[in-house]
């Protein structure tokens, strides 16, 4: 396979806050100057630092270094620090002069309610910034092996259904000889959450699982209590003896709070994983391990 050359990054607004560079280095990608196969990887955050790539602190700026001819990025990653940084003429200019660029929407913190409350950037290109380096690296990912980026017009529906079928492609057997069970009320999407389960290779289990998945739009203290007790089956009671195995805990929602996500890890959540992004989040945690 001939090598891919690195790609060429736009990156958008406080990309250089240090918020936004903590988040990319739970991601890790392929080195894109060896071939897909090769086992080397690098954080997504050392991979964008070292590719081709321009910073620029607003759309228009983008804009016009695009209308010069200054660059025509492989990639574009923007980063919505704050509610309203920009606007949706900016945006849908700079989306329409990029028909065949891929774009990466992070939001921070304190623009969770945007997708409710304001739709600007494609919801298919939206993630929050704690996943961001995850859909980064599947962008990456994706672009090694010629695969179409998501297009503006995609679905919420369509992007998962895309994701996660780009991401258990030619994905290791990570589940082979483990077991898995997933809670959810929502049986439609237990279902889906199984499926892709299966496909990762793992046996669906009923009970005493070797990773144990609880889904929930909302959390609350019902939730956190269900991790409590997913943990005392495991460790019979004494979760602090040092004998007792580590439980494989991750918690689907893609509504938790920062405050719940503590909540949910002394509970005893392993990770708190997206919804939205199962597939992607799941292989990454499988691909990092349990905690030591």
């Amino acid at each position: 396979m001939s090598e891919t050359p690195q790609p060429v990054v736009l990156l958008i607004g406080e990309c250089h806050s240090p918020q936004f560079r903590r988040a990319l280095l739970s991601g890790r990608v392929p080195d894109s100057s060896v071939t897909a196969s090769s086992d080397e990887f690098h954080s997504v955050r050392c991979i964008l630092e070292s590719a081709p790539s321009h910073r620029v602190s607003s759309i228009p700026e983008a804009i016009s270094l695009v209308a010069a001819g200054e660059l025509t990025p492989d990639l574009v990653v923007a980063y919505q620090s704050i509610p309203d940084e920009f606007s949706s003429a900016e945006i849908d200019q700079l989306i329409g002069m990029l028909p065949l660029s891929r774009f990466v929407v992070a939001f921070s913190p304190w623009c969770e309610s945007i997708g409710r409350t304001e739709v600007r950037w494609p919801s298919a290109w939206s993630v929050s910034l704690g996943h961001a380096a995850a859909r980064i690296r599947f962008e990456l990912q994706q672009r090694t092996t010629d695969q179409p980026p998501l297009l503006a017009t995609t679905s919420r529906d369509e992007a998962f259904s895309a994701l996660a079928a780009g991401c258990l492609n030619d994905v290791e057997q990570v589940g082979l000889g483990k077991s898995a069970r997933v809670y959810s009320a929502d049986i439609p999407l237990k279902e889906c959450f199984e499926a892709i389960l299966a496909s990762l290779h793992f046996t669906i289990a009923s009970e005493s699982p070797d990773i144990s998945v609880l889904a929930s739009a909302f959390i609350d203290q019902t939730q956190i209590q269900r991790v409590k007790e997913l943990n005392d089956e495991v460790h019979g009671g004494d979760r602090f003896s040092p004998d007792s195995p580590q439980p494989v805990i991750l918690v689907a929602s893609d509504m938790a709070t920062p405050g719940d996500v503590v909540a949910l890890k002394e509970a005893g959540a392993t990770a708190v994983i997206s919804q939205l992004r199962f597939a992607e989040d799941l292989i990454d945690q499988l691909s990092v391990g349990p905690p030591t």
